[in-house]
């Protein structure tokens, strides 16, 4: 009889810690590490950051645009991760300097409102975008992260001048050498 009570105890600890591990708040925009690549040509510059975040298999890019096609108003560019493209998408925000800024996100991120989880409400600056990240890897073993990226207006184009207008290249090595985890 005795270990009946002893399981029944195991069982209601079991059940409370799963239940105040359900309801904790995590922070899932918490950058892990991150990274910036710039590139500077004799139009403009370009500057892509990617972050590693805490929630595992998340990521963030930002990317910041600084050339001619400013003056044409919001630019629009075509984007390559790993594969994945989006042939069409438009900056977000315009800063005091002229520069362009988007940043893209692999989820929508969660905060607890009233006991219960919800998504945020995000940045004006802020797109998310699962399926861009499906072939970006979160660990290193997994390989780079390469990003592609063309900017155009107006019927106008700017890619790497230094090489023949062809598209930026950039490739990120993940930091994260941990054992890959469960997402959920």
């Amino acid at each position: 009889m005795n270990s009946y009570y002893k399981i029944i105890v195991l069982v209601l600890v079991a059940v409370l810690f799963s239940a105040i591990q359900a309801g904790a708040q995590m922070n899932d925009l918490e950058i892990v590490h991150s990274e910036t690549k710039e590139i500077k040509d004799q139009n403009g510059t370009i500057s892509v950051r990617i972050d590693w975040l805490k929630r595992p298999g998340e990521m963030a890019l930002t990317v910041t645009y600084y050339g001619y096609l400013t003056q044409e108003g919001m630019v629009n560019f075509y984007i390559n991760v790993n594969g994945e493209q989006r042939e069409f998408l438009t900056f977000k925000q315009e800063m005091k300097s002229r520069a362009q800024r988007i940043r893209l996100l692999s989820f929508h991120p969660t905060v607890k409102h009233k006991k219960v989880n919800k998504l945020a409400e995000l940045p004006a600056d802020t797109v998310v975008d699962h399926l861009l990240f499906r072939n970006a890897p979160y660990y290193k073993q997994f390989g780079s992260c390469n990003v592609e990226i063309i900017f155009f207006s107006h019927g106008r184009w700017h890619g790497d001048s230094s090489k023949n207008n062809e598209n930026f290249r950039i490739s990120f090595e993940s930091p994260i050498t941990d054992f890959p985890q469960d997402h959920f």
